[in-house]
């Protein structure tokens, strides 16, 4: 071999070296990433994590019972009676009516109703309001044809006021305190509000 040929091919080998040097840290990187990755999805399964296995990520929740965030976390007795309640089937319209009075005499309320959130809650309410315990009424929604079924905003609207207009309400925006009372007429049905105050109280004097 000639020595142009020697030196020729350890520059190469240089040039290969030093390249492979300088890409180590993206190496690193994308080995630390794999492997986070699979340390993730291993304690997810690990844990029997149903969410690791749509690669949905967990989140801290810093807001409270919201129900874009999955509502809240069960507490063991209540996932020890919803696992005691899926061995047997029931009637629904029995079911209600039992939460509803067992509701009632914690709350203190006349009645009580177990909804799967606060959308459902509020499209119950307005359909309540609307139809009353007519059953001729109740299968007429959601048309509300000759029945009160407008709904004043206090406040304006939000994001989940799509959930009053379910069952046939018809939203009258109320900006303000002051504008309260024009919106409501003969056609009300429910003021709805999501102020958490004293305003609530002073606007319905």
């Amino acid at each position: 071999m000639s020595s142009t040929s020697y030196h020729d091919g350890g520059r190469a080998a240089r040039r290969s070296f030093l390249k492979l040097l300088a890409a180590t840290p993206l190496f690193a990187t994308i080995a630390t990433r794999s492997f986070a990755n699979t340390v993730a999805s291993g304690v997810g399964k690990a844990v029997g994590n149903p969410f690791a296995k749509l690669g949905v990520r967990p989140l801290i929740n810093a807001r409270g019972t919201y129900t874009y965030v999955g509502g809240s976390l069960e507490l063991p007795e209540v996932r020890r009676a919803v696992e005691a309640a899926s061995h047997q089937f029931v009637d629904m319209f029995e079911l209600q009516h039992a939460a509803g009075r067992r509701l009632a005499e914690i709350s203190g309320a006349e009645f009580g109703m177990v909804t799967s959130g606060a959308a459902a809650a509020m499209a119950t309410a307005v359909a309540a309001t609307i139809a009353g315990t007519d059953p001729d009424k109740i299968w007429q929604l959601p048309d509300t044809t000759g029945l009160k079924d407008e709904v004043v905003m206090l406040g304006g609207r939000n994001a989940f006021d799509s959930a009053l207009r379910l069952a046939g309400g018809k939203l009258v925006l109320a900006p303000t305190q002051e504008d309260l009372k024009a919106a409501i007429n003969a056609k009300t049905t429910l003021v709805y509000t999501t102020w958490r105050d004293e305003r609530v109280l002073e606007a319905l004097k």
